[in-house]
């Protein structure tokens, strides 16, 4: 039964690949959603106005359906309805965010604090699934299994959940950036999920539906992600990771994602404590782009165009998700 459910889940992810490549575009046209720049971005993004977006509603939906027929061959388990879970209310989240941006016609739709508030809100439901499910994590660079308690994994899984979802979030900022970091980290994820059917199946239908979303999402992008989509497969990331008792190897899988999150910190710190940035521009990506700035900064930027900053990023990716492999062996 288990090599059924990993070829059927290979099999999905192969043919939802061309249809998330084939819908993703269409459906962000057909809803009218336009990416709006925000006014302190990079100067050269301009031309980003006006793309579809929110097109990440359709990988998320393919990786829904899938499951639907998975669990129609083998039954709905735990840790595969955790994974789902995570995605839905990570996914949830953004999509209101980018609602309220599209009604207000702007980049932004919740103020920081609010996001940051529904995620918690939202780790809620996700503490009580994961109850049912063994609290046990796997140490990287080891062979260690321990078990953790209440008092542990709780706030673990809070920062895990919402670390993962802003994550991923913030990389959405370059054409096919964040989704091809998220294959890469799921890439590396995946000796972990070949323990569970259920998972690694889920984890070839995310792989499938991710790379038909590249295909349209790559330099120059067809359509973006939007919130939905990037915060959605945040929380899958993360529900993968945390049912396969690999949560402690998502900061090295992710490790780009942990950089561009960390980066937003000090810049804000920086600024509020010397009066002056320390990139050129946050998240870490746009310090690397070739974007003109007026205001000082302390590190100096390469000024790269933007294809070579995300291949070079997803390099760095791909580094990170060995890295994460090596620490299973």
């Amino acid at each position: 039964m288990e090599a059924q459910v990993l070829k059927l889940g290979l099999v999905l992810g192969l043919l939802f690949l061309p249809i998330s490549a084939w819908a993703s575009p269409r459906v962000a046209q057909r809803i009218r959603a336009r990416q709006h720049i925000r006014p302190e971005g990079p100067s050269t993004h301009g031309k980003k106005a006006g793309t579809p977006t929110m097109g990440g509603l359709v990988p998320l939906l393919l990786v829904l359906t899938g499951a639907g027929v998975l669990w129609g061959l083998r039954g709905p388990d735990g840790p595969s309805l955790f994974a789902l879970v995570a995605m839905l209310l990570g996914g949830l989240i953004g999509l209101l965010d980018d609602l309220r941006s599209q009604r207000g016609r702007r980049s932004t739709g919740f103020f920081p604090h609010q996001t940051l508030a529904a995620q918690l809100g939202a780790s809620v439901p996700l503490i009580f699934l994961a109850a049912q499910l063994p609290q046990e994590v796997r140490l990287p660079f080891t062979s260690l299994v321990v078990g953790l308690p209440k008092g542990v994994w709780v706030p673990l899984l809070i920062l895990g959940f919402m670390g993962t979802v802003n994550g991923v979030n913030l990389a959405d900022g370059l054409d096919g950036l964040a989704t091809g970091l998220f294959l890469l980290a799921l890439l590396g994820l995946f000796p972990l999920l070949w323990r569970t059917a259920s998972l690694a199946a889920l984890g070839f239908l995310a792989f499938g539906v991710g790379l038909g979303f590249l295909w349209v999402n790559a330099h120059p992008a067809r359509v973006f992600l939007g919130n939905v989509g990037s915060m959605g497969l945040g929380g899958l990331l993360f529900g993968l990771a945390w049912s396969s008792g690999g949560v402690l190897f998502l900061p090295l899988v992710g490790g780009v994602f942990v950089l561009e999150g960390l980066s937003d910190i000090l810049q804000v710190g920086s600024y509020k404590l010397t009066g002056v940035r320390l990139f050129k521009m946050s998240p870490f990506h746009h310090h690397l782009e070739d974007v003109p700035v007026s205001w000082p900064h302390r590190l100096r930027g390469p000024n790269w165009p933007e294809p070579k900053v995300v291949v070079r990023l997803w390099v760095a990716g791909a580094f990170c998700a060995l890295l994460g492999i090596l620490a299973l062996l």
